[in-house]
């Protein structure tokens, strides 16, 4: 008898440390932002459109007659770091996608900050549009305490994100930063940050 209500004794200490052990580990992760990864098993049925379509190899595509690789190049004059080099992927899958390049790549520079430093969301999570962790989609993994998706490449993330606002902001008839603020409750000053990374994309000079 003894031994029974010492083991139910044990059993329940047990559980109790090890609810607060988690409410800890959590409160750390948030707080000192220590990356926790979740891998889950992948659902090899659900395969993506935007995987399948070859757009990379396209050379058809274009925004108000500029080409896509142009288009790519003067990206390329705002992205550092961990994004270096990748204009010419936002550019391409935007227009595939059939969204303004230069408005989604002002909106990725905007979440990034990578025209001088890249997040840490970039740096440890290859996430670039802040895109938040769905716990019932098999094919996402948890990152940054499980708030955020953990990307495999910055590739995946950048097609994930034209994905992102194609779905939840064209497809809602937002394609300007001033419907896109309003539906989200951004502030004025966001509205000119990304009109002005537009403006500067723009007008920027690539060379031939």
């Amino acid at each position: 008898m003894k031994r029974k209500i010492i083991l139910i004794i044990l059993v329940f200490a047990f559980n109790i440390v090890w609810v607060n052990a988690i409410t800890l580990t959590n409160s750390l992760a948030s707080e000192y932002n220590i990356v926790i990864r979740t891998t889950k098993k992948a659902n090899l049925n659900n395969t993506s459109v935007m995987k399948e379509l070859d757009v990379m190899l396209r050379t058809d595509l274009s925004y108000e007659n500029e080409d896509a690789t142009v288009i790519g190049k003067k990206i390329n004059n705002f992205l550092k770091k961990e994004m270096q080099g990748k204009g010419e992927v936002i550019a391409k899958y935007a227009i595939a996608s059939e969204e303004n390049p230069y408005l989604v790549a002002a909106l990725i520079i905007e979440a990034t900050e990578c025209d001088t430093e890249c997040t840490f969301l970039v740096k440890k999570c290859n996430n670039v549009g802040k895109l938040k962790y769905n716990k019932d989609n098999e094919n996402e993994m948890a990152c940054y305490g499980g708030f955020y998706q953990q990307f495999s490449s910055i590739n995946d993330s950048i097609k994930s994100y034209v994905k992102y606002v194609k779905n939840n902001y064209y497809d809602q008839d937002l394609t300007t930063a001033s419907s896109i603020a309003k539906a989200t409750k951004k502030d004025v000053r966001w509205i000119f940050l990304v009109n002005e990374y537009i403006n500067k994309i723009k007008n920027s000079t690539v060379e031939s």
